[in-house]
């Protein structure tokens, strides 16, 4: 519990600074974008939801600062494991972001799917998304139902730049649900790079790749990912 405290006396200065560095409010015009991933392992916080590939459809609407969309993630596998659809939506504060995801598993081919809600998790989540002057971000989630133990998950990022394409390094940690043993251990650390591929001048592929470190559980990852 010493090292949660820390991380929300961090959290609370990193929210000072932005409060210092706010920007304007942005425009109220409204936008829609959808699109898919295909991953070559569908790894979140450092633990493993799939055991193949996994397509990722998501369809995102935005206005102003209001953000809202649906996500999922079907294993190619075919397994019933790794099946997940979630919704969420978020409001930014400058650069101050306060959210909220509902994470549900359903059950392909059975009763007890999508709408029995004890196949869903809700998170609610405070971040901080960098500044110029301060670009490091920094995110805390906490289950508000459907997880007795209210599992807390929190993650400092720090990105840079080589050669045009984007990079970033990245540590992360939780307890409960996210551990062995329950108690907070680190377990998602690693690398991140990202860039787009220009096919033609009309379109391009986004491409990105991960090294993922899980200390707890001792495992590795890299994982590919496409975006169209």
């Amino acid at each position: 519990m010493k090292i949660i405290k820390r991380i929300i006396l961090v959290f609370v200065a990193v929210l000072s600074i932005s409060t210092m560095n706010a920007q304007e409010e942005e425009s109220s015009k409204a936008s829609f974008d959808i699109g898919v991933d295909y991953a070559s392992r569908y790894v979140w916080r450092g633990l493993e939801f799939s055991d193949s590939p996994a397509l990722q459809p998501y369809a995102e609407m935005s206005s102003g600062n209001f953000t809202m969309g649906l996500w999922a993630s079907y294993e190619t596998g075919g397994q019933v494991v790794g099946q997940e659809f979630d919704f969420y939506a978020s409001y930014s504060f400058g650069a101050v972001s306060v959210g909220f995801t509902d994470y549900a598993f359903p059950v392909d081919g059975a009763s007890d799917g999508y709408f029995m809600m004890k196949n869903h998790v809700g998170e609610a989540t405070v971040s901080f998304d960098g500044v110029e002057s301060f670009p490091i971000s920094l995110m805390v989630g906490a289950n508000i139902y459907n997880d007795d133990d209210n599992s807390i998950y929190t993650e400092l990022g720090i990105p840079f730049n080589i050669g045009g394409t984007e990079l970033g390094a990245f540590i992360g940690g939780g307890n409960e649900i996210y551990t062995t043993d329950g108690d907070f251990a680190l377990t998602n650390i690693g690398f991140s790079a990202s860039k787009d591929v220009t096919i033609t001048d009309a379109f391009s592929l986004g491409v990105s790749a991960s090294a993922i470190f899980n200390p707890d559980t001792d495992d590795a990852y890299l994982v590919f990912i496409l975006s169209l």
